[in-house]
């Protein structure tokens, strides 16, 4: 996603201790907002309304759940990443009844909650981050749970799946190496209340955008594929901070947006947009992030 910047450990642990001088290490509370309409991007409203229709397309009514993606991920149903994080759009949507039965199922697996994503819905979690591993909770048809970079031998089945970020996983030490994490951890501060530290994270890391995406570290293993939430999450962090709108970062993420079903995809290139799926995670960040740009909240 652009000319990043790697770390080395040890620049990543003073950067660290930064944050902790800068916010003072201590828990505060999130600002009081309230919010309101902000004048009418072109475009946005159709976005939204697209990406909702791709979202409530993914339901499946056995399960009660929405499936992680169309084709790629078909047979992965995650709970606090997808549909907690789709719940809670929903609900800022004023879509009750999806949102009412998505928890409903959150709270018959006892999985509303990760230590992670609950970050895009104003909770404060640990930071660095916990590294992640996924587990299945639930297999619902004989054959293989489906995991990312991994051949099963046999048929695929059908199962509920959870991000889990655990202390014995260890601390993701190298964050700020990934545009997606960079500006969830701006996020991470503005829930927090320390304002200035979300600031120069955004503003840091939005330096480094290449009016493309981010070179940054997945870029790098990926052999120059830019990641979609990279996008989403620093749209998202612009717009809770009311930083000025950066058209062609809202360009950027929305050229991922499928005119067809409405979904983002996760993965492009300069020369070749909307590869793999458009998926409910970096869609329900996508459109958060353009809900907040349209309805602003307002520090008092």
């Amino acid at each position: 996603m652009n000319q990043h910047k790697y770390h080395s450990f040890p620049t990543q642990i003073c950067l660290f201790v930064l944050l902790l001088i800068l916010g003072g290490g201590c828990a505060y509370a999130p600002p009081v907002t309230e919010t309101h309409p902000a004048p009418s991007i072109p475009g946005l409203d159709a976005a939204i309304s697209d990406g909702l229709r791709f979202l409530k397309g993914q339901y499946n009514p056995d399960y009660g759940l929405l499936q992680e993606s169309p084709d790629i991920g078909q047979h992965r149903y995650y709970l606090t990443n997808d549909n907690a994080l789709a719940a809670y759009l929903f609900e800022q949507f004023g879509e009750d009844g999806m949102a009412a039965t998505l928890r409903a199922s959150l709270e018959r697996y006892g999985y509303d909650s990760n230590g992670f994503v609950e970050v895009a819905w104003g909770e404060v979690i640990v930071w660095p981050p916990l590294h992640h591993k996924d587990i299945v909770v639930e297999q619902k048809r004989p054959g293989e749970c489906d995991f990312l970079n991994a051949e099963e031998a046999g048929p695929l089945a059908d199962c509920v799946m959870q991000e889990t970020h655990t202390p014995d996983l260890g601390f993701f030490y190298d964050w700020s190496s990934f545009s997606n994490l960079h500006c969830m951890g701006a996020v991470n501060e503005y829930n927090n209340g320390n304002l200035a530290v979300a600031r120069w994270l955004y503003e840091t890391e939005l330096s480094t955008f290449d009016g493309v995406g981010w070179a940054d570290e997945a870029w790098r293993r990926r052999d120059g594929v830019y990641e979609t939430i990279g996008p989403a999450w620093c749209v998202y962090a612009g717009a809770l901070l009311g930083e000025p709108l950066n058209e062609p970062l809202l360009a950027a993420l929305l050229a991922q947006q499928n005119p067809e079903t409405g979904g983002f995809h996760t993965h492009y290139r300069r020369d070749a947009f909307q590869l793999t799926d458009p998926n409910v995670e970096t869609t329900s960040l996508a459109l958060l992030a353009l809900y907040t740009l349209q309805h602003p909240p307002q520090t008092r």
